[in-house]
């Protein structure tokens, strides 16, 4: 029969195999939750990369669509002064001619 002293020391021991198998325990998981963290950032980045990028294809379309809208309609303003000025033009040309034709 062990003594109380080899008991005592056998508990230590024990004792001392469950502490260190908790720390390396410990350590797994520290590094396993690094390890996700690390793959969670990545996928997080990835995906906010890929988001901005459409953000930025969807804006640039949008841009475009506007600036076509834009384009169109001072196409259509200009078309429209130009045919204005056209008709002045008429006028101020009948209007001149009659003056040189009356001082004449």
């Amino acid at each position: 029969m062990p003594t109380i002293i080899e008991r005592i020391a056998a508990a230590e021991a024990d004792a001392e195999a469950l502490r260190h198998n908790a720390q390396e325990a410990a350590r797994q998981l520290v590094s396993g939750a690094e390890d996700d963290a690390a793959a969670s950032l990545k996928i997080a980045r990835e995906e906010a990369k890929a988001g901005l990028a459409f953000a930025a294809a969807m804006a640039e379309k949008e841009a475009e669509a506007e600036y076509d809208r834009l384009m169109k309609e001072s196409g259509e303003k200009a078309e429209a002064f130009i045919a204005e000025a056209g008709k002045k033009k008429s006028a101020a040309s009948l209007a001149v001619l009659e003056h040189i034709l009356k001082e004449n």
